[in-house]
Formats: C-alpha cells, structure tokens, sequence
C-alpha cells in the first residue's frame, strides 16, 4: 500500500473541504463527549459499533453532518475508539480531548462518496476539485483530505500498488554514527556536516513571534501575522523532510548493509533541547528504513546501551569518558580514538554480529 499526497489548487470552492473538517471536528467532540459522560455515569465505555449507531441517527437529523458520507463519520468513530484503545493500552499519556475546528485537519473518504479521474477529485453532493497530479496513481482503496496550518489542502490516496524498486549502485557496508556537530559519522571515513534549518532560522522566528505577540486576540491582522508565522515553520519543515530525503537515497543507494543506533531521542532532549529536535533523527530514521526498502538495503540497529564510544580496537572499555572528550588514548594499549569514528565502527561490527546472529548464516549470504 503506497500513500502518494497531491496539493489541491487554490480555490473559492475549497472553503467547501474547510466547512467540511470543521463539521469532523464537531462529531469528533461529541464522540468525546458521549465517552466521558458515559463513563461518568456508569464506569463503562461505549463500544464502537454502539457509538457509530448513535451518531448514525444524529446525523439523520443534522444536515451539516450529512454533508459528510456515512462512512467518513464512521471513521470519525474509529478514530476516537482508537485513541481511547491506545490511552488504555498506555501508548498514549492522555484520553482523547476536544478539539477547535480550526485545529482538526482531516477528514477520510472510504469506498463511497467520491470519484476521480485524472487530476479532479469529485466528492458527492459537494463539488469537483482540481488537485497537481505530480505522479500517477491507481487502484485507490481510500483518500485521506487533509488541511495544514497554513490553510492549503492536500489530497492523500492511499493506492494498491506494486512497490517502487530503485537499483543499488554499491554493494559495501557502513555504521553510522549520529552527533550533534557532525550530523553523521560514516564507519569508512566520511561525514555530514549537521544541518541546523531551525537555528538558521531563529532571528527570522523571534521577529514574527514578537509580531505576533503584539496583535489583538480575534483580529485579521494577528491572523496574517500567525499566517507569516506558521509560513516560516513550513519553509523549516520542508528543507528539513528534502535534505533528510535526498540524505536517504543516497545512502541506501551506496551501501548494502546499514547499522544504526537506538537512540533515546527524549533523554536526548533533556540534555541538548531544541537541537536535538532541530536535527530529527527519529524522523531521518523512519525515512532511511524506508528507502531502504526500495533499494533492498539492510538496517540493522544496535542496542541504545552498547558502550560504542566506549570501547576501543583492542577490547578495553573507557568507563571514564566524557560527553566533551572527542579524542582519548586508551590505557591498555596507547591507542589514540576520535570518540565519533571509533563509535561508527564498533556500530558496524556490532550490527554484522547481531546481523548474523538474528539470521543464523554467514553475513555474506544474508545481505
């Protein structure tokens, strides 16, 4: 299953899809307010196919929710079953909240209620939108609309497709060591310099943010200003997801075997803050087991506890060793380590061991 995203052309008409995420956003919160009620009368939760027959019947006798198809109000349903299932099952801190119409920014059209062809989006009973048809699709099972802050709409099919395959140009293996100052650390010698978009961008952040701050609550202007605000975070977002992107191909297109670390990106940012966020390495990883899979590369992660920094050629463990000591000499046998090339290296023998070991075979012959 592939999701491809396409932008919908700026239009009068899309005030319509706009009408349409405001009335999700409202069945969404009385879902959430029928849980809560319902559970403060009886200590019980409503089961999904029961909530789903309940806001079937409202929406017989609401003509804003049938603006929207019977399926997509299921949806609604599901999704804040879901969140509740994901509360109980302690993935998630806090139950499900009401949300501003403002802030809800999706809606799903299911098998029902819709049409396409070429680069025009037909919803029933609600009009023809004209999308930017960057790549063919086929076999749509759904489409996902979905709005982001700054107001524009994107169409998001999710399509029955035969995976696309690109073809490795090398076949060698590499450990990849992730820093702060140098964003990767590559087991064969080379390195990617950290690229911080967010700090570059700090000075241009502070003066919207001040702007911002000086408009009155519910005016036009402090809705430009949070429009010119939410334009910089979007520029940041976008030159982030394009260097990580171009990043991943280009190592899945050069390397086989790639081992990585587990990282605890919250301890993380406990420690080193907005940095941390600002160089994303859970998202790069996400992108790069991803692309991976196109170019039929391996990734193996280690444990976030092997001493990778730690450990030298020879065997020895520096337990004493620091946040700040990028260069040290081993006691054991004099040898002199760069912290971030060291590290990368022992990723790459500790990913073939576990490697090897999760596969049972010669490494050779696995990848």
């Amino acid at each position: 299953m592939l999701s491809i995203s396409y932008k919908a052309y700026q239009s009068k008409k899309n005030q319509k899809i706009h009408r349409m995420i405001n009335t999700s956003a409202w069945i969404w919160n009385h879902c959430v307010a029928l849980q809560r009620r319902y559970y403060r009368l009886y200590k019980k939760f409503i089961n999904v196919n029961r909530l789903q027959k309940h806001i079937a019947k409202l929406r017989n006798g609401n003509p804003k929710w049938k603006s929207l198809n019977s399926q997509t109000v299921q949806e609604i349903c599901q999704r804040v079953y879901a969140s509740y299932q994901r509360f109980f099952k302690k993935l998630a801190k806090r139950p499900p909240k009401f949300k501003k119409s403002k802030n809800f920014n999706s809606f799903v059209l299911k098998a029902s209620g819709w049409s396409i062809n070429e680069n025009k989006l037909t919803i029933n009973k609600v009009g023809t939108f004209k999308f930017s048809k960057s790549r063919n699709y086929e076999n749509i099972k759904r489409i996902s609309v979905k709005r982001d802050r700054l107001g524009d709409i994107y169409f998001i099919l999710a399509c029955q497709m035969q995976p696309i395959k690109f073809k490795r140009e090398g076949n060698s293996s590499v450990g990849l060591d992730f820093g702060l100052k140098t964003y990767l650390t590559y087991s064969d010698g080379k390195e990617n310099e950290s690229p911080l978009f967010f700090n570059k961008y700090q000075s241009d952040l502070k003066k919207a943010n001040k702007f911002l701050s000086k408009k009155q609550k519910t005016s036009n202007n402090r809705k430009k200003a949070k429009l010119k605000l939410a334009k910089i975070h979007k520029n940041i977002s976008n030159k982030r997801n394009d260097y990580q992107w171009k990043l991943a191909h280009e190592i899945c297109k050069e390397y086989s075997f790639i081992a990585i670390e587990d990282l605890n990106i919250n301890a993380m940012k406990t420690l080193w803050g907005k940095k941390v966020s600002d160089l994303s390495f859970s998202t790069f990883v996400l992108k790069l087991e991803h692309i991976s899979e196109k170019y039929n590369s391996s990734i193996q992660k280690i444990g976030r506890f092997y001493p990778s920094s730690k450990l030298c050629g020879c065997g020895a463990i520096n337990k004493e060793l620091r946040l700040s000591d990028r260069v040290w000499t081993c006691k054991s046998c004099g040898a002199t380590n760069n912290r971030d090339k060291l590290a990368s290296k022992n990723i790459l023998s500790e990913g073939i061991r576990l490697y090897r070991t999760k596969h049972k075979t010669s490494f050779l012959e696995a990848v």
